[in-house]
């Protein structure tokens, strides 16, 4: 019976290496009940089989049933085998692993800490156990929230990775790859950028140009070129990527269309939307086809199909994109969803653009209170619908409003924000602006007196916000000694729809 036993773990995992992981489970299931009928359910060779079943369930698309099942693991093999132990050492790891994976990136970071002192003193501080354990605590510190944190944790490390494994080891250059990752998340895409450039040419040198690391620094060099400020960087590097992904991994293949949408997405900020529309209406059928009209990937490409449909100059198609969109997002992913309240924010911008101010307004008001329940009340979406809200109530005819609200708005960003921010900018136009719509030149003239100074300091003198600053100085000046100017339009614009 054991033998037989050995015969399905080998052959189940043969199947999971394979990706038939539900089979590969099967097998192991039936292998993990006879062996604790037959040696016992504190055999070794039961808590191994145990192991290797909780693994390939979490790689069967079950984290959570992973972690649950190496969470049950985890004593037994304490009691058995020792605390120290390489297997139970082992359960920990993996335990830690897949509450990350499960959705506890904070779980799996106190877990990880926790181990690294046990590997520290088990194995050594140059252990490769260790170093792993220590890559792990960095990696789930990012994604508990503290980039920044996970950056310097990545590098402290990778000089010690460099000394114990070597310049080239796959263990280095992947620490590499995070430590990039973490600097763009950090906030300095440029950085980001730089070290992917540098990383890039040594993965396709180690690995070779067609192999998924390689084309993964390749889809995050182009990443961070757009979010350094240079979208048709990124337009032409994921142009280029396209094909090879296309040839290596096949044309439906969910990541080829990530890249696909990207490509459209920073066509249409390189400055031609109607080719980030076409783009994405020629996707979209892909997207529902391969993935489901309700996988998030598809509902994102709708989103973006009528954003860029707004962009493009038909905002009433914008709006009605929107408006289908909505209430699938609603079913999906629930009302509160960030993504759901996104399409909302649109739907009401839209609206407004589409020629209903009053309609925008009255959205935009619906939203208010709902964003500062999911998001609270100085969330950058808070504001920025607090914005939206303000522009369109003067749309809409309520200049005094307008200004009572910019008036409100102005001292929360600025906080959340810093003074010179361009959105702060921005909202320090509109209230000048509807302050003198309001019935107040004079006051509109102070506050454009004030604001010009800053724009020329920090965006410089000719910039066309700048100028068209100076222009509505000039009109409110005379209009609050009753001279006759054509009216301005307000110099800060719209903010327009939420952006990435």
């Amino acid at each position: 019976m054991a033998a037989d036993s050995d015969g399905l773990e080998r052959l189940a995992n043969y199947l999971g290496e394979r990706g038939s992981y539900a089979a590969a489970c099967d097998l192991l299931q039936r292998a993990l009940d006879a062996e604790r009928g037959v040696l016992g359910p504190d055999h070794p060779d039961t808590l191994a089989t145990w192991h290797n079943l909780a693994h390939w369930t979490g790689e069967s698309g079950d984290p959570a049933g992973a972690r649950d099942q190496f969470a049950a693991l985890l004593p037994v093999s304490e009691l058995v085998l020792g605390a120290d132990h390489p297997d139970t050492l082992a359960d920990r790891y993996t335990l830690a692993y897949w509450a990350g994976k499960a959705g506890d990136p904070a779980g799996a970071r106190d877990q990880f800490a926790a181990l690294l002192p046990v590997r520290e003193r088990v194995s050594g501080a140059l252990d490769p156990s260790t170093l792993g354990a220590r890559a792990n605590v960095a990696h789930w510190t990012g994604e508990a929230g503290d980039p920044a944190g996970a950056r310097d944790q990545f590098a402290a490390l990778l000089p010690v990775d460099e000394r114990v494994f070597g310049p080239d080891h796959p263990d280095t250059l992947s620490d590499r790859h995070e430590l990039a990752s973490w600097t763009g998340e950090a906030g300095d895409p440029a950085g980001a950028r730089d070290q992917y450039a540098a990383l890039l040419p040594v993965r396709e040198r180690v690995l070779g140009p067609d192999h998924p690391h390689t084309l993964s620094d390749r889809h995050e060099l182009a990443r961070w070129t757009g979010e350094a400020g240079d979208p048709a960087g990124a337009r032409d590097q994921f142009a280029a990527l396209l094909p090879v992904l296309e040839q290596v991994l096949g044309p439906d293949h969910p990541r080829i269309l990530d890249d696909r949408s990207l490509l459209a997405d920073w066509t249409g900020k390189a400055g031609d939307p109607a080719g980030a529309r076409d783009q994405f209406a020629a996707l979209l059928p892909v997207d529902e086809q391969v993935l489901g009209t309700d996988h998030p990937r598809s509902l994102d490409d709708r989103s973006l199909l009528a954003y860029w449909t707004g962009k493009a100059g038909d905002p009433a198609g914008a709006r009605d994109q929107f408006a289908a969109l909505l209430p699938v997002s609603e079913r999906v992913l629930g009302a509160d969803h960030p993504d759901t309240l996104t399409i909302r924010h649109e739907l009401a911008y839209w609206t407004g653009e589409a020629g209903d101010p009053a309609g925008a307004r009255d959205q935009f008001a619906a939203l208010l209170p709902v964003d500062e329940r999911v998001f609270g009340p100085d969330h950058p979406h808070t504001l920025s619908d607090r914005h939206e809200l303000a522009t369109w109530a003067g749309e809409a005819g309520d200049p005094a409003g307008a200004r009572d609200q910019y008036a409100a708005l102005l001292p929360a960003r600025e906080q959340v924000l810093g003074a010179d921010h361009p959105r702060i900018l921005d909202d320090r136009s509109l209230l000048a602006y509807w302050t003198g719509e309001a019935g107040d030149p004079a006051g509109a003239r102070d506050q454009f007196a004030a604001l010009l100074p800053v724009l020329e300091q920090v965006l410089g003198p000719d910039h066309p916000h700048t100028l068209a600053t100076r222009g509505d100085l000039t009109y409110w000046t005379r209009e609050s000694n009753r001279g006759e100017l054509a009216k301005p339009s307000p110099a800060g614009g719209l903010a327009g729809p939420l952006e990435d």
